[in-house]
Protein backbone atom coordinates (compact mmCIF):
# COMPACT_ATOMS: atom_id res chain seq x y z
CA UNK A 1 0.00 0.00 0.00
CA UNK A 2 1.00 3.43 -0.84
CA UNK A 3 1.21 5.48 2.40
CA UNK A 4 4.24 8.47 1.20
CA UNK A 5 5.22 10.09 -1.97
CA UNK A 6 8.89 11.48 -2.10
CA UNK A 7 9.50 14.38 -4.43
CA UNK A 8 13.23 15.05 -5.63
CA UNK A 9 13.07 19.06 -6.40
CA UNK A 10 15.70 20.09 -9.04
CA UNK A 11 14.45 18.30 -12.20
CA UNK A 12 10.61 16.67 -10.31
CA UNK A 13 9.10 20.01 -8.85
CA UNK A 14 10.92 22.39 -11.31
CA UNK A 15 12.75 21.59 -14.80
CA UNK A 16 15.87 23.62 -13.95
CA UNK A 17 18.85 21.91 -15.24
CA UNK A 18 19.91 25.63 -17.65
CA UNK A 19 19.71 27.21 -14.57
CA UNK A 20 21.72 25.41 -12.55
CA UNK A 21 24.05 24.65 -15.32
CA UNK A 22 24.56 28.56 -15.70
CA UNK A 23 24.95 29.34 -12.04
CA UNK A 24 27.21 26.73 -11.58
CA UNK A 25 29.67 27.52 -14.93
CA UNK A 26 29.70 31.33 -13.45
CA UNK A 27 30.87 30.35 -9.83
CA UNK A 28 33.40 28.02 -11.04
CA UNK A 29 34.98 30.59 -13.34
CA UNK A 30 35.16 32.88 -10.79
CA UNK A 31 37.34 30.44 -9.04
CA UNK A 32 39.39 29.94 -12.69
CA UNK A 33 37.30 26.39 -13.40
CA UNK A 34 35.57 25.69 -16.61
CA UNK A 35 33.03 23.52 -16.60
CA UNK A 36 31.04 21.98 -18.78
CA UNK A 37 27.49 20.69 -19.06
CA UNK A 38 28.61 17.13 -18.27
CA UNK A 39 30.82 17.56 -15.38
CA UNK A 40 27.86 19.13 -13.83
CA UNK A 41 24.84 16.80 -14.77
CA UNK A 42 26.98 14.05 -13.55
CA UNK A 43 26.93 15.28 -10.27
CA UNK A 44 22.82 16.05 -9.78
CA UNK A 45 22.33 14.48 -6.31
CA UNK A 46 25.47 14.53 -4.95
CA UNK A 47 26.26 16.90 -1.58
CA UNK A 48 27.89 20.68 -2.22
CA UNK A 49 30.88 18.88 -0.25
CA UNK A 50 31.79 15.84 -2.51
CA UNK A 51 30.97 18.09 -6.05
CA UNK A 52 33.35 20.87 -4.60
CA UNK A 53 35.89 18.04 -3.60
CA UNK A 54 35.58 17.10 -7.14
CA UNK A 55 35.76 20.74 -9.03
CA UNK A 56 38.85 21.76 -6.48
CA UNK A 57 40.63 18.39 -6.62
CA UNK A 58 40.79 18.40 -2.56
CA UNK A 59 39.09 17.79 0.46
CA UNK A 60 37.31 21.32 1.50
CA UNK A 61 36.95 21.86 5.20
CA UNK A 62 33.19 21.75 6.51
CA UNK A 63 33.43 25.80 6.81
CA UNK A 64 35.05 26.50 3.16
CA UNK A 65 32.12 23.98 1.86
CA UNK A 66 29.60 26.28 3.86
CA UNK A 67 30.78 29.46 2.56
CA UNK A 68 31.17 28.18 -1.29
CA UNK A 69 28.06 26.43 -0.92
CA UNK A 70 26.35 29.68 -0.07
CA UNK A 71 27.67 31.66 -2.73
CA UNK A 72 27.22 29.05 -5.66
CA UNK A 73 23.31 28.64 -4.36
CA UNK A 74 23.25 33.31 -4.56
CA UNK A 75 23.98 32.50 -7.83
CA UNK A 76 21.40 29.93 -8.50
CA UNK A 77 18.86 32.07 -7.15
CA UNK A 78 19.24 34.73 -8.65
CA UNK A 79 19.96 33.13 -12.46
CA UNK A 80 16.43 31.35 -11.80
CA UNK A 81 14.05 33.72 -9.83
CA UNK A 82 11.84 35.21 -12.99
CA UNK A 83 11.81 32.08 -14.00
CA UNK A 84 10.60 29.18 -11.68
CA UNK A 85 7.81 27.29 -13.21
CA UNK A 86 6.67 23.78 -12.07
CA UNK A 87 6.97 20.83 -14.14
CA UNK A 88 3.25 20.66 -15.59
CA UNK A 89 0.71 19.00 -13.82
CA UNK A 90 2.02 18.98 -10.48
CA UNK A 91 -0.01 21.40 -8.55
CA UNK A 92 -2.60 19.30 -9.90
CA UNK A 93 -1.28 15.85 -8.66
CA UNK A 94 -0.56 17.15 -4.57
CA UNK A 95 -3.70 18.25 -4.51
CA UNK A 96 -4.78 14.82 -5.70
CA UNK A 97 -2.55 13.07 -2.79
CA UNK A 98 -3.71 15.53 -0.55
CA UNK A 99 -7.11 14.27 -1.31
CA UNK A 100 -6.36 11.09 -0.59
CA UNK A 101 -4.60 11.28 2.34
CA UNK A 102 -0.88 10.14 1.11
CA UNK A 103 1.71 12.01 2.76
CA UNK A 104 4.15 14.02 0.96
CA UNK A 105 7.77 14.92 1.75
CA UNK A 106 10.44 16.65 -0.48
CA UNK A 107 14.05 15.18 -0.33
CA UNK A 108 16.65 16.98 -1.99
CA UNK A 109 20.37 17.13 -1.37
CA UNK A 110 19.80 21.42 -2.27
CA UNK A 111 20.41 23.23 1.21
CA UNK A 112 17.39 24.76 2.77
CA UNK A 113 17.61 27.65 1.43
CA UNK A 114 16.65 26.55 -1.82
CA UNK A 115 14.09 24.39 -1.05
CA UNK A 116 12.28 27.35 0.89
CA UNK A 117 12.90 29.36 -2.47
CA UNK A 118 11.00 26.78 -4.36
CA UNK A 119 7.82 26.13 -2.31
CA UNK A 120 6.94 29.35 -1.87
CA UNK A 121 8.16 30.38 -5.37
CA UNK A 122 5.52 27.64 -6.45
CA UNK A 123 3.19 28.08 -3.58
CA UNK A 124 2.80 24.84 -2.87
CA UNK A 125 4.02 24.61 1.20
CA UNK A 126 0.43 23.57 1.73
CA UNK A 127 0.89 20.21 0.39
CA UNK A 128 4.09 19.20 1.89
CA UNK A 129 4.15 17.08 5.43
CA UNK A 130 7.77 17.11 5.51
CA UNK A 131 11.13 18.33 4.00
CA UNK A 132 14.63 16.54 4.00
CA UNK A 133 17.33 18.48 2.69
CA UNK A 134 21.32 18.41 2.60
CA UNK A 135 21.78 19.43 6.25
CA UNK A 136 20.10 16.46 7.48
CA UNK A 137 22.33 14.08 5.71
CA UNK A 138 26.58 13.34 5.23
CA UNK A 139 26.08 10.92 1.88
CA UNK A 140 24.74 12.14 -1.30
CA UNK A 141 23.57 10.23 -3.82
CA UNK A 142 23.18 7.26 -4.56
CA UNK A 143 22.90 6.64 -0.98
CA UNK A 144 19.80 6.19 0.16
CA UNK A 145 20.31 8.39 3.02
CA UNK A 146 18.04 11.09 2.02
CA UNK A 147 14.89 9.02 0.90
CA UNK A 148 15.35 7.00 4.12
CA UNK A 149 15.24 10.29 6.08
CA UNK A 150 12.11 11.52 4.41
CA UNK A 151 10.67 8.10 4.89
CA UNK A 152 12.01 8.69 8.83
CA UNK A 153 10.74 12.41 9.11
CA UNK A 154 7.07 11.41 7.44
CA UNK A 155 7.13 7.86 9.65
CA UNK A 156 6.05 5.54 6.93
CA UNK A 157 8.25 1.98 6.42
CA UNK A 158 10.36 2.69 2.99
CA UNK A 159 8.37 0.17 1.21
CA UNK A 160 5.32 2.10 1.12
CA UNK A 161 6.75 4.96 -0.38
CA UNK A 162 7.04 6.64 -4.13
CA UNK A 163 9.94 8.47 -5.15
CA UNK A 164 9.99 10.91 -8.01
CA UNK A 165 13.46 11.01 -9.38
CA UNK A 166 15.27 13.01 -12.58
CA UNK A 167 18.78 11.64 -12.03
CA UNK A 168 20.70 8.68 -12.43
CA UNK A 169 22.24 8.98 -9.14
CA UNK A 170 18.52 9.98 -7.77
CA UNK A 171 16.76 6.88 -9.03
CA UNK A 172 19.66 4.79 -8.07
CA UNK A 173 19.13 6.20 -4.37
CA UNK A 174 15.38 5.27 -4.12
CA UNK A 175 16.02 2.00 -5.58
CA UNK A 176 18.52 1.08 -2.32
CA UNK A 177 16.19 2.64 -0.42
CA UNK A 178 13.64 -0.26 -0.96
CA UNK A 179 11.12 2.44 -2.51
CA UNK A 180 8.90 2.32 -6.18
CA UNK A 181 10.53 4.78 -8.28
CA UNK A 182 9.18 7.14 -11.05
CA UNK A 183 11.74 8.59 -13.40
CA UNK A 184 11.08 12.21 -14.41
CA UNK A 185 12.21 12.74 -17.83
CA UNK A 186 13.11 16.26 -17.80
CA UNK A 187 17.02 16.03 -17.01
CA UNK A 188 17.82 12.67 -19.07
CA UNK A 189 15.23 11.14 -21.98
CA UNK A 190 13.18 8.43 -21.08
CA UNK A 191 15.56 5.86 -22.51
CA UNK A 192 18.59 6.66 -19.87
CA UNK A 193 16.33 6.15 -16.79
CA UNK A 194 16.86 2.68 -17.55
CA UNK A 195 16.89 1.89 -13.25
CA UNK A 196 13.28 3.43 -12.54
CA UNK A 197 10.26 1.46 -12.34
CA UNK A 198 8.47 3.81 -14.40
CA UNK A 199 9.11 6.79 -16.22
CA UNK A 200 6.68 9.91 -16.87
CA UNK A 201 7.75 13.07 -18.94
CA UNK A 202 5.20 15.05 -16.33
CA UNK A 203 2.18 14.72 -13.94
CA UNK A 204 -0.55 15.16 -16.00
CA UNK A 205 -0.55 11.49 -17.70
CA UNK A 206 1.21 7.96 -16.04
CA UNK A 207 0.79 5.13 -13.85
CA UNK A 208 1.51 7.07 -11.07
CA UNK A 209 -2.10 8.29 -10.29
CA UNK A 210 -3.32 4.70 -10.62
CA UNK A 211 -0.96 3.71 -7.39
CA UNK A 212 -2.85 5.62 -4.95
Amino acid sequence: MVKAVIFDMDGVLIDNYEYHCIAWKEFAKKYGVELKDNDIIKNFGRTNKEIFAEIFKRELKDDEVLTLGEEKERVYREVYKDYIKEVDGLTEYLKFLKNKGIKVAVASSAPIQNIDFILDGLDIRKYIDAIAHAGMIKRGKPDPEIFLKAAELLRVEPKDCIVFEDSLAGIEAGVRAGMKVFGVATTYPKEKLTMAHDVIENFKEGNHWLLI
